[in-house]
C-alpha cells in the first residue's frame, strides 16, 4: 500500500512538472522575443537618425527659401516705394505747372505735361523688364524733373516777374528773353542781371544734393544716388544775322550769364560731377533752337534767352551704377581707372 501511494505521488509530481512547463506567466517574455525586440529597436533608432538628418536638411532648405522670399519682398517693397516717389514727383510737377503761367497757355501746358507723364510712365514700365542701366536712367530723369520743379517754384516765389519755364523734355530751365538781352548784345540788362543772380542763389541751394563734394548729398534727399554730370548755361539768339555770328553771340551771352551767376554765388564752381569736374559750363545754340514764332510780337525777344540745361550721369556699364550715395566713391575710382587706361 505504501509503495502504491508513493508511486501515485510520483506520477502526480511528474504531471505537475509537465503542466508547469506548458504555462508562461503573463509578465515574462522568452529571450528569443527579447532579442528580436532589441534588434527592431536598433533598426528603428537608425531610421530615426536618418529621418532626423532628412528633416534637418528640409528645414535648412525651407529656411533658405523663406530668407530668399523675404529678400524678394523687400526688393518689391523698395521698388514700389520708388514708383510712389516717382509718381509723387510727377504729380507735384503737374500741380505746379497747372498753377503757373498765363491762362491762355494753360491748355498747351496741360497737353505738354500729359505727353511727358505718358513718356515717364512708359519709361517706368520699360524699366521693370529692361536692364539696371535703363532703370537707373529712368530714376535720374524723374528726380531731375522734381528738382526742376522745385527750382522753378522757388524762383517764382522770389520774383513773379521772372518768366521761367521747364523744357518739354524736362531737362532744362528756360528763361524767355523778356528784355534779358538787347538786339545783337551779349550784355544782360540790369533787370536781367538781377534775375540771374537770384536764380544762381536758388541753384546753389538745390543742386548740392546731386553733386559730389557737397555735404548736402545724403541718402534722404537722394535715395537713388543719381548725380548731375553737367549744367550748361546755354546762350540763344534770334534769327537776325548769319549762323556763325549768332553761334558766337550765343556763346558770349552764355558766358556773360555764367559770370553774373558766379559773382553772386562763387561756390557754384565747387559743385562737381562723379569724375570730380565742375558741373557748371557754357554752351551756345545760336538761332538753332527757337521757342517763339518771330513773326509774332515779342517773338524775337523771347528767343534772345538763356536756358540752363541739366545733364545727368548715365552709366555705360552695370558696374558703373552707384548703389548708394556712399558708393559714388567706388564709381568715381572705377571711371578714373578706365580713363587712365
Amino acid at each position: 500500500m505504501t509503495d502504491m501511494t508513493v508511486g501515485f505521488l510520483f506520477i502526480v509530481i511528474i504531471l505537475l512538472a509537465f503542466f508547469a512547463t506548458q504555462i508562461t506567466p503573463e509578465d515574462s517574455v522568452p529571450k528569443r522575443l527579447l532579442d528580436e525586440r532589441d534588434d527592431q529597436i536598433a533598426v528603428l533608432q537608425q531610421r530615426l537618425l536618418l529621418f532626423k538628418d532628412l528633416i534637418d536638411q528640409v528645414d535648412q532648405d525651407a529656411i533658405g527659401s523663406i530668407q530668399q522670399r523675404i529678400l524678394e519682398l523687400k526688393r518689391e517693397k523698395r521698388e514700389a516705394l520708388e514708383k510712389l516717389h516717382q509718381r509723387d514727383a510727377i504729380l507735384a510737377l503737374l500741380r505746379e505747372e497747372l498753377g503757373a503761367g498765363p491762362k491762355d497757355d494753360l491748355h498747351r501746358k496741360v497737353l505738354e505735361l500729359r505727353a511727358e507723364i505718358d513718356r515717364l510712365h512708359e519709361l517706368l514700365r520699360e524699366s521693370d523688364t529692361e536692364n539696371p542701366i535703363a532703370r537707373y536712367n529712368t530714376l535720374a530723369a524723374v528726380d531731375l524733373a522734381a528738382l526742376l520743379s522745385r527750382v522753378r517754384t522757388r524762383v517764382k516765389k522770389l520774383d513773379e516777374q521772372i518768366d521761367i519755364q521747364i523744357s518739354r523734355k524736362q531737362d532744362a530751365l528756360q528763361f524767355r528773353g523778356d528784355g534779358l538781352f538787347a538786339h545783337a548784345s551779349d550784355e544782360p540788362s540790369s533787370a536781367g542781371r538781377e534775375k540771374m543772380r537770384r536764380i544762381a542763389e536758388v541753384l546753389g541751394e538745390e543742386i548740392g544734393c546731386f553733386t559730389v563734394g557737397s555735404s548736402a548729398m545724403n541718402e534722404v534727399c537722394n535715395p537713388n544716388a543719381v548725380a548731375i554730370d553737367a549744367i550748361q548755361i546755354e546762350g540763344h539768339t534770334d534769327s537776325d544775322g548769319a549762323d556763325v555770328y549768332n553761334m558766337g553771340l550765343g556763346a558770349r551771352r552764355g558766358a556773360s550769364i555764367y559770370s553774373v551767376m558766379l559773382s553772386e554765388h562763387p561756390s557754384l564752381l565747387d559743385f562737381h560731377n562723379i569724375q570730380g569736374q565742375p558741373v557748371l559750363s557754357v554752351a551756345s545754340y545760336g538761332e538753332g533752337r527757337p521757342i517763339a514764332d518771330e513773326d509774332l510780337e515779342g517773338g524775337k525777344d523771347a528767343n534772345r534767352r538763356i536756358d540752363i540745361r541739366f545733364i545727368m550721369f548715365a552709366p555705360v556699364r552695370e558696374e558703373d551704377i552707384p548703389l548708394s550715395v556712399g558708393d559714388l566713391v567706388r564709381v568715381r575710382d572705377l571711371l578714373a581707372g578706365r580713363t587712365a587706361r
